[in-house]
């Protein structure tokens, strides 16, 4: 079996066992993660999911695809990147006791040509956005990746590809400051068990330290914020471009929609993995805009789209699809 059928098979049981439940949980943070894969390889770890009660579980799954299309330059650095991408990801959390919360998460990426190039060059045409080399511009067929200095090829990848991507594993303390606020710490890991040449995984290791908080305002508005350092050595994909630090933050609310949905807005932002390097990547902003319903007692449907704000920084407008289910509270 593949992992990415593997993968598959998680979210349909999920969502099987989410629809035979009676009562959901509403878990706030969109799963969302800059699907630049020269960023998805490195150690930048999921956004928190505390559980607080003890013996309690849950189980998230994630697809997201992305696409784009784009030469950038600077000084001496070029990066050429004609390529859609996927991200299959499932994620296991457990509560330790009331403090404590373990999760363990295992991704699949895949790169290669897929259905989003038209319609991302039409939507961007109609917000007067940059298209990027959309239209046979680029001069080569996708999928193409291309990352030169000098003259010399740094990295280079052109034929589809599926490997492993990073394990993630995290450890995060929560403290409930009154009934509707809480505040925790993070502390994660990334171990390198993708495959650099598919670019998967940066072949780095990675730890990192995040500060979070949620509060919920008359009773239905949600809202958080996160910020974190990473600490990342060993990059085989760009070694002599790598930085070792990034810092990082994130922030969202959250408001009822139309019946059991909630609307939210969330921006996700990183510094520049790597040093003199064109703007695919260097720091980049990651705007959100999801959908939520619950689905039974104990899961929830989460429905997201993303775009790059500054725009052509990394990825153009990705799509994710996302699935959470908790196990019933005592």
């Amino acid at each position: 079996m593949s992992v990415r059928s593997f993968l598959t098979g998680c979210f349909a049981t999920s969502l099987f066992v989410g629809s035979v439940a009676t009562r959901a949980d509403e878990p706030m943070w969109l799963p969302v993660r800059d699907q630049n894969p020269f960023v998805l390889g490195a150690g930048i770890p999921l956004l928190p999911e505390p559980l607080t009660h003890p013996g309690s579980w849950s189980v998230d799954t994630y697809i997201a695809e992305a696409n784009s299309q784009l030469i950038s330059n600077a000084r001496d650095t070029s990066v050429l990147f004609a390529a859609e991408t996927r991200e299959s990801r499932v994620a296991v959390s457990y509560a330790i006791n009331e403090d404590w919360t373990a999760r363990a998460s295992l991704g699949d990426v895949w790169i290669g040509v897929g259905f989003l190039d038209s319609s991302i060059q039409h939507f961007h045409s109609l917000i007067g956005a940059p298209c990027g080399y959309r239209g046979g511009r680029l001069g080569v067929r996708p999928p193409y990746i291309r990352v030169t200095q000098d003259g010399d090829v740094l990295y280079q990848l052109d034929r589809p590809g599926q490997a492993l991507a990073p394990l993630l594993m995290d450890l995060t303390r929560s403290w409930n400051l009154r009934e509707s606020t809480s505040f925790g710490v993070d502390f994660a890991v990334k171990l390198p068990i993708g495959d650099t040449k598919r670019l998967s995984d940066t072949g780095s290791t990675g730890e990192s330290f995040s500060l979070y908080w949620d509060t919920v305002w008359r009773d239905d508005i949600h809202v958080g914020a996160r910020i974190g350092y990473l600490h990342e050595s060993g990059n085989d994909v760009l070694p002599t471009l790598a930085r070792t630090t990034a810092p990082f933050a994130d922030a969202y609310a959250r408001v009822p929609f139309l019946g059991q949905w909630s609307v939210q807005l969330q921006y996700d932002a990183h510094a520049a993995l790597y040093s003199n390097v064109p703007d695919f990547l260097r720091y980049a902003g990651i705007l959100s805009l999801g959908l939520a319903r619950p689905i039974g007692a104990r899961s929830e449907l989460v429905l997201g789209v993303s775009e790059d704000v500054p725009m052509c920084h990394t990825q153009d407008v990705a799509l994710m699809v996302a699935l959470r289910v908790r196990s019933d509270r005592p």
